[in-house]
């Protein structure tokens, strides 16, 4: 995980960059998100060994209710990726149009992340609300 950050602060900085041969800065630069690159699979595996060794399945946070909304989200994961991709060239589009200051940067993050919540909490409450309400046995007739 050093080693990318390393990377990609090298394609930020040209005189960083300048510092690593030109095979491996160009094995890493330019550094977008079109493809499937092999370091970029490398590093989700290394987030997912670290998360799996050092988090227990039965660690009391997990069950905190700061982790609820992406518990939720995690559950409409479908959902929240269709929302996320239209959101993305929503806000490929705000960015364009502004500055693309880090503060117009922050204000994009936040409302795709608070919409793709609420979204997932929406649809977690409608499909609550379309399970059928459970049937109640018939009560037994008194004998007289």
């Amino acid at each position: 995980m050093i080693f990318a950050l390393i990377m990609t602060m090298a394609g930020r900085f040209p005189d960083f960059g300048a510092m690593f041969p030109d095979w491996l800065y160009s094995a890493f630069n330019p550094n977008d998100k079109t493809n499937l690159a092999p370091y970029r699979f490398i590093h989700f595996a290394v987030i997912v060994i670290l998360v799996i060794r050092f988090i227990p399945k039965d660690w009391s946070a997990l069950e905190w209710k700061v982790f609820d909304p992406l518990i939720v989200c995690g559950q409409q994961s479908l959902a929240v990726f269709c929302v996320g991709v239209f959101l993305s060239f929503v806000g490929h589009f705000e960015l364009s149009m502004s500055s693309g200051s880090l503060l117009a940067q922050i204000f994009v993050s936040v409302t795709g992340i608070a919409i793709m919540t609420i979204v997932a909490y929406y649809i977690s409450w409608s499909k609550r609300q379309d399970k059928p309400l459970p049937k109640t046995p018939p009560t037994p007739a008194k004998a007289t």
